[in-house]
């Protein structure tokens, strides 16, 4: 006779369910901990297994040849120049792993209307294997430029067409840190008599001296000048040499500026200018101007 059930007698859940679900729960847990131990251990020991595994310091070293690159593309008796400095940024790799990012920013100062001719001239003579380019968007008037210099380095700028300020930026992406990175540029060289000549045109009549900046590069009257610099790819190095010239009064207009040049950019916030082979900046910063010369590539 087949067996009858009703309401409230099903069978019985079979013996020891209880017990084995919560041990397989435990396994479970008890995997998941040492999976992500091996992950983490992994992450922490392990060779690099792509280009942006290896740590900063490898990538610097690239960053400090593409830099030299881009500032010899960019080198023309039309544009004004200037080398920003290598600056490090702490990020995140993983949410349990922080890193370190590289990058430098060169600033290429253009008359307006040339941004696009200054990036198309970078291109053609940037090194065939970094694939660089320009591609336009909103009908001719945004420009972006990319460029890569292997091993993950790569190099950037957003510019609207009207721009008078390109910045060039040479990154490594975030990346294992390295705790002693060494951030030292190659040696400046002597800096250009037109940085001391163009402070003095600023502060002459001012109450206020120009105040020396943090660095170990004296000019022609030894007050210390910031100094930064690149090795340039035919040799030798480009340098930018940075000097306080005391407070801005941005409303007296360019001032140093040779008789007959033209500043390639001139505003409220500053002017730059072409002295021969070598470009000058003038910057009002935080009330106080800043006086930038950067060479053309020379022996040290």
């Amino acid at each position: 006779m087949a067996a009858v059930t009703g309401p409230g007698y099903g069978y019985p859940p079979p013996e020891g369910t209880g017990p084995r679900r919560r041990w397989l729960w435990a396994a479970v847990g008890i995997w998941g901990v040492v999976l992500i131990g091996i992950g983490f251990w992994s992450v922490r020991n392990d060779p690099p297994t792509v280009p942006e595994q290896r740590d900063v310091g490898r990538a610097v070293a690239v960053l400090r040849v593409a830099s030299g690159a881009v500032v010899a593309a960019a080198q023309d008796e039309r544009w004004v120049l200037s080398l920003g400095a290598l600056q490090v940024e702490k990020c995140a790799i993983t949410p349990v792993w922080d890193g370190q990012e590289a990058s430098r920013a060169v600033g290429l100062y253009v008359p307006e209307g040339d941004a696009r001719a200054a990036l198309d001239t970078v291109v053609k003579r940037l090194p065939a294997d970094y694939r660089a380019g320009v591609v336009t968007s909103r009908g001719g008037t945004r420009l972006t430029f990319f460029a890569d210099a292997g091993e993950q380095v790569g190099i950037e700028s957003e510019a609207n067409s009207a721009d008078h300020l390109l910045t060039l930026r040479v990154f490594t992406g975030c990346r294992p840190a390295v705790g002693d990175l060494d951030l030292t540029d190659p040696p400046a060289g002597a800096a250009p008599a037109v940085l001391d000549s163009t402070v003095a045109a600023i502060t002459a009549g001012s109450t206020a001296p120009a105040s020396a900046s943090p660095a170990a590069t004296p000019g022609a009257e030894g007050v210390a000048a910031e100094a930064r610099a690149v090795a340039c790819p035919g040799g030798g190095t480009m340098s930018t040499f940075v000097r306080d010239a005391g407070p801005a009064a941005p409303e007296s207009g360019p001032k140093g500026v040779p008789e007959g040049t033209v500043p390639v950019w001139s505003d409220a916030g500053g002017w730059a200018y072409r002295s021969g082979s070598e470009s000058v900046v003038v910057t009002a910063d935080r009330d106080r101007f800043r006086v930038s010369v950067t060479t053309a590539c020379r022996a040290g």
